[in-house]
Formats: C-alpha cells, sequence, structure tokens
C-alpha cells in the first residue's frame, strides 16, 4: 500500500508518470507478465538477451529459442546449456516454408541480420551464409508444448512469413510479441494494419506497443503485444 502511494505521488505530483508507465509497461510485458504462461517460443533469440528475461518471468515455463547465425546461436546455445533443460536452442531460420535458404548475417549488429537480404540493400558488414528454414507449425509438434503459450517474433522484416509459418500455434496460444517494421512505401514490405488484421483473425487484441525503434527520430519498428482475451484463452493443463 505504501508503495502504491509512493508510485502515485511521483506520478502525479513530480511529473514522473510517462516515466513510470514506461517502466511498468516494460516489466509486465503490458500484461503478458500476469499470465500464467507455460511454453515461450522465442523466434531470432539472437544471444539470449530476452531469453533470460523470460526465465525469470515465467520460471516454470518450458522455453524454445530460435536462432539461424551460427556464431550467435553457439553463445546462445552456451546459455542454455545451463539452464537445466529449462530451456532449449535450435540452429535454425522459421518461415512459412520448409527448405534451404540463405541468411544475411550482420558481422557488426548480429541483431541486424536478416533473411531479406536480396530485397535490401546491404553493404560489405553482411555475410550470406546458408541456413535451414522450418516452420513454426512443424517444429512445434516435435515438442513438448503446454498450453498458455507465449510467441516472441522478432526476425528483421521476416516477421510475416513467421507468423504464417505458425499459424496453427498462434491460434492455440495466448499472447504474442511481434517486431512490425513500418514501411515508407506500401512495396516495403506488409504494413501495420496488416499485422493487426491477421492477428485478429488467429483470435488476439492489440494490447499496445512495448518500444518503438527510431532512425533519425523516424520510428521504423514497434514491438506489438497481441493477447486474447480471456474468454478465448484456453485453460492451462
Amino acid at each position: 500500500m505504501i508503495q502504491q502511494r509512493i508510485i502515485k505521488f511521483c506520478r502525479l505530483r513530480l511529473g514522473m508518470k510517462p516515466i513510470i508507465d514506461y517502466a511498468q509497461s516494460r516489466r509486465t510485458l503490458l500484461g503478458i507478465a500476469e499470465l500464467p504462461i507455460r511454453t515461450v517460443f522465442d523466434v531470432g533469440a539472437n544471444v539470449g538477451r530476452k531469453a533470460r528475461q523470460y526465465r525469470k518471468l515465467f520460471p516454470e515455463a518450458k522455453i524454445y529459442c530460435f536462432e539461424p547465425v551460427p556464431a550467435t546461436y553457439e553463445r546462445l546455445h552456451q546459455w542454455t546449456c545451463r539452464q537445466n533443460g529449462a530451456v532449449s536452442a535450435f540452429n535454425v531460420a522459421l518461415g512459412s516454408k520448409v527448405g534451404e535458404t540463405s541468411i544475411h548475417w550482420n558481422q557488426h549488429h548480429s541483431g541486424g541480420s536478416t533473411v531479406l537480404g536480396s530485397s535490401r540493400n546491404l553493404d560489405e558488414d553482411y555475410l550470406e551464409l546458408p541456413v535451414r528454414m522450418e516452420t513454426l507449425d512443424t517444429v512445434a509438434r516435435s515438442l513438448d508444448v503446454r498450453d498458455q503459450i507465449f510467441v516472441k517474433i522478432d526476425v528483421e522484416g521476416f516477421d510475416m512469413e513467421v507468423i504464417k509459418g505458425g499459424a496453427d500455434l498462434l491460434a492455440r496460444a495466448t499472447a504474442v510479441i511481434v517486431e512490425i517494421a513500418l514501411p515508407e512505401t506500401p512495396s516495403d514490405g506488409p504494413a501495420f494494419p496488416q499485422f493487426v488484421s491477421v492477428m485478429t483473425e488467429l483470435g488476439y487484441l492489440y494490447r499496445g506497443n512495448l518500444a518503438h525503434g527510431f532512425v533519425d527520430g523516424t520510428a521504423r519498428h514497434v514491438d506489438a503485444v497481441f493477447i486474447k482475451p480471456p474468454s478465448a484463452r484456453p485453460a492451462a493443463a
């Protein structure tokens, strides 16, 4: 009670409302952290920074991480090996079909690596690597997946393809965070309303954005949060 009064005083009397609201939204993932999540899919896990956060938020959940870049995956794998079986890592890309593809590895910023290299103007910092591609649905069928599922997707512009390849799992899941690029022209890729439409068809409600990515003061992508209403959520077994 005292803590709540202090927070209320700081928000309303000290002008800290934007800062406190932002911190609280990040801590709760706009409500996802308050759900009884039992399975996490981290698609585009990189070295596991987000997976570490999910490990703390959902200590009883099984976490599956997917990272296609070999060097980045190796760092992720080293961490997962120390998690007593609670976290598993897979060195594959996820998309809308199964097969072989290439990923363009940003050697100076691994988080900027992308499967969409052929459609972007990439410089010498990128190295093209062959990778195996699976779909989220195909992989999920071989795993121990308990209901109350949370899926995070952050794959540098390839996110809609992951959604297309994971429609069955996403229909079963409870919450999703997806990085959505904000294209400058219609030809640059699916726009924000398209993502909202697809997620709405899967039974989700748009809850807001956790973060914005800016370039020269202009938003270029957002981390959008989608949560199913209570009536549409599966009961935890």
